[in-house]
């Protein structure tokens, strides 16, 4: 009986140490991904300032011209329907059908100009990325500075996510701590309870014309 139990014992064991190496390989591949996904995620947003520095530097292009290139890409870097979203917070649930097409017209334009005003501050400033981290399952953020002579770095973070389609976009662009989205997202809250819907897509058409 004792040697029955040593057997039973030992077979538990060499079980045990054969599993063990199975297991390491299931948890590797999670690693890899996460790194991955930091991989991309750092590379898209250092694709996107690449772009973006290129349309608001060419020499070649009128002041306007610089403007519009800048909105064509920051407009495919950013995911403008999820922000869009965020930014209206509640009230886009009792939002009607045609006032929520006039705030899809303007929005691109307008979320555009906002982050062209905190670009200029970075804008032919050499970018160093200083960190990443993988917040959740889907987004990460990367963490970078823009060097200047004449004082500190700037600071900007880019929060990316990785959509339901697979593409990668920009959801939120931190620059010197302030997020563009939470900022507005309380003010056209604070603004719509005292004026309306109507109120505040009378006053994003005024901003965003030309």
């Amino acid at each position: 009986m004792f040697m029955s139990r040593v057997r039973i014992l030992a077979a538990l064991i060499a079980a045990a140490s054969a599993a063990a190496p199975l297991h390491a390989q299931e948890v590797e591949p999670a690693a890899e991904t996460q790194n991955d996904a930091i991989a991309t995620a750092t590379d898209f947003a250092t694709s996107l300032m690449a772009g973006a520095t290129a349309a608001l530097t060419d020499e070649n292009a009128t002041e306007e011209e610089r403007l519009e290139r800048f909105r064509v890409v920051l407009g495919d870097g950013l995911a403008l329907e999820t922000i869009g979203k965020f930014m209206l917070g509640e009230s886009r649930k009792s939002m009607t059908d045609a006032q929520t097409a006039r705030y899809n017209a303007i929005f691109p334009r307008y979320i555009t100009n906002l982050y062209a005003e905190q670009f200029d501050e970075i804008i032919g400033k050499p970018l160093e990325v200083i960190d990443a981290k993988a917040i959740g399952a889907r987004d990460v953020i990367v963490r970078t500075q823009f060097e200047r002579t004449d004082a500190s770095p700037i600071m900007v973070d880019w929060r990316i996510r990785k959509l339901r389609s697979g593409e990668h976009k920009a959801i939120d662009i931190i620059v010197s701590g302030v997020s563009i989205m939470l900022v507005k997202r309380e003010e056209f809250s604070a603004f719509i309870a005292t004026n309306g819907i109507d109120a505040l897509l009378d006053r994003l058409e005024l901003e965003t014309a030309d």
